[in-house]
């Protein structure tokens, strides 16, 4: 039984002391997705047993709830509106920082990078693919068995540092890779 609500006791409804997750969003008026909302958010009061709630106790949370997002003290997310305008101005300033930065040159677009590192690694390709034609000009009594075993030496060389650049940069951990910790 419940508390009974009303003033002649003979003709007062009686509230149940529990209630389910659809039957506080009938009595709140609100869908029972938004009941798990809420519940999530700490605001409802859970009773003994699986999927009940204190009725009055969670009416009261609701309620309190409600009244501190008007009052403009809690978020619809359950943040305090404080903390969530801290995060907003902490972001708006990493924003403008980085914008900031770019402005100064202190900064490079990604097409910068990838355009530099491009053509360092053509520089680097040429320079090891052309150790074999050296090394023959150079020692004269390597045979050209010699010299073709310097150029896969060479191009073997060149694809390992290419997987390794793949896995290590390509698809590794974006904090290994900018620097962050």
């Amino acid at each position: 039984m419940g508390r009974p609500i009303g003033k002649k006791a003979s003709t007062a409804t009686a509230i149940p002391l529990t209630c389910s997750k659809g039957d506080l969003a009938h009595l709140l008026g609100i869908s029972v997705r938004s009941v798990s909302d809420w519940d999530q958010k700490g605001v409802f009061v859970r009773a003994v047993g699986r999927g009940r709630f204190e009725t009055v106790a969670s009416v009261n949370g609701y309620t309190a709830a409600l009244r501190e997002q008007a009052a403009g003290r809690a978020s619809a997310t359950g943040q305090s509106l404080t903390d969530e305008r801290a995060l907003t101005e902490k972001v708006i300033r990493q924003i403008k920082e980085r914008e900031l930065a770019k402005l100064t040159g202190e900064t490079l677009t990604l097409g910068e990078v990838t355009e530099s590192w491009s053509m360092f690694a053509q520089t680097v390709r040429a320079a090891v693919l052309s150790i074999p034609g050296k090394a023959r000009s150079t020692i004269p009594h390597l045979t050209a068995h010699d010299a073709d075993v310097l150029k896969h030496l060479c191009r073997d060389i060149l694809m390992d540092l290419a997987e390794e650049v793949e896995a290590a940069v390509v698809s590794g951990v974006p904090e290994e890779i900018s620097g962050e910790k």
